[in-house]
């Protein structure tokens, strides 16, 4: 077990999500397509990646990330170019009419590596990428008998907000949502074909602003969190051991007080700081040690490059004015723990009464006790330092 900070993990090192992938392979075996809810940092491409390493007996599973896609050609492709990699999928593709366009750059399918073919694919397929996803669909009839196929598209959101902020990217992106939808609810596809989808941020929140909900009620949320204090507290225990960094009791209570919500990134992030402050010494622990970790390290200027993905993002999922908003609220509820009364916050809750919801469901505010407060101190902190002008109050 080893502390990975930065890029998903895998296998031995992705800590305490079994009943997470216990509770996905027994919705997706009854039938379900599958929306993952998750705030960003909480291992929602590491448990992706997780089943698509270690698929369930007879599944088969492709694994998609659309983040960097220019469009729904790249979409297409990316899908295409892992089903052409996959040894029982591999022949389909010599029957799909752009083939023989793809076979002028290349003898052989296996010459080209998934990379290379997700950047030859759209260039074969022209501008008629809808007919080559209809084609697939037809395809994806012959998944083997006893077999089942897991599609998992990871950023589909991001995907779809670019488009939908892009000149004349809405066709296109109703179009891609649509050929989906029609996957998913295609009957000679029940029993052989599932979709995972996620996100970094929420596509629900994505559609809902240009109202193209209907095409994704059909999918079943699925809601990944923050580890809960128990297993955040069992990764800090095994993780020392295993990297002879013992953390106390009182070290752990501390550690896991400033955060205030285990995200378990953050979790990492604050013990390879703690043990790189302290030499890789455990004896020199100390609760100021600890604190300065968190208020130089982890919130200060220096986590900027851990933390500023949750501005950024707010861009992808509102418009100017709905982003105005989110701003405001968040500078308010940022100046301290406890957050502002919601009645503080009436005039921009009424001019734009989503925001706080979306808000709510990535994962930056709770509301408690009629005030809204940040879930994770971390984020208040470093938000107050970085993200707001003036003084905190």
């Amino acid at each position: 077990m080893r502390n990975i900070t930065g890029p998903p993990v895998l296998g031995d090192d992705l800590f305490g999500r079994e009943p997470e992938q216990s509770h996905l392979w027994s919705d997706l075996e009854q039938g379900h397509h599958l929306l993952m809810l998750a705030p960003r940092r909480v291992g929602k491409t590491s448990l992706m990646l997780e089943l698509n390493r270690s698929p369930k007996e007879n599944w088969d599973v492709i694994f998609i990330n659309v983040e960097g896609s220019g469009g729904a050609a790249d979409f297409v492709a990316a899908m295409l170019s892992e089903l052409a990699q996959h040894e029982r999928y591999r022949r389909w593709f010599e029957a799909l009419p752009f083939w023989r366009n793809l076979k002028q750059a290349s003898a052989s399918i296996k010459s080209i590596g998934p990379k290379a073919l997700r950047i030859e694919l759209p260039g074969a397929m022209g501008r008629d990428w809808g007919r080559a996803m209809d084609q697939l669909v037809r395809r994806l009839v012959d998944v083997p008998d006893g077999r089942r196929l897991l599609v998992i598209v990871d950023e589909l959101p991001i995907l779809i907000a670019r488009l939908l902020q892009s000149e004349g990217g809405r066709p296109e992106a109703e179009l891609l949502l649509a050929k989906l939808r029609h996957l998913r609810q295609a009957d000679e596809l029940r029993g052989k074909v599932q979709m995972l989808l996620g996100g970094s941020i929420g596509l629900e929140g994505v559609v809902r602003r240009a109202s193209l909900s209907s095409l994704i009620n059909d999918i079943a949320p699925f809601r990944l969190e923050s580890w809960d204090r128990p297993t955040a507290r069992k990764f800090l225990e095994q993780i020392g051991r295993h990297s002879n960094f013992t953390l106390g009791r009182d070290t752990i209570d501390q550690v896991l007080a400033l955060l205030k919500d285990p995200v378990p990134y953050h979790v990492q992030l604050f013990f390879s700081a703690l043990k790189d402050a302290c030499d890789g010494d455990d004896s020199r622990i100390s609760q100021t040690i600890i604190e300065q970790c968190f208020t130089e390290r982890l919130s200060g200027t220096s986590g900027t490059p851990h933390l500023d993905h949750y501005a950024e993002r707010l861009a992808f999922v509102f418009d100017q004015p709905q982003l105005d908003v989110a701003h405001s609220i968040l500078a308010e509820a940022c100046r301290v723990e406890t957050g502002i009364a919601m009645e503080k916050l009436e005039s921009a809750l009424r001019s734009e009464p989503g925001v706080l919801r979306e808000l709510k469901a990535d994962g930056y505010l709770d509301e408690e006790g009629g005030r809204l407060v940040f879930r994770s101190d971390l984020l208040r902190t470093w938000w107050r330092s970085n993200q707001t002008p003036g003084p905190a109050s």
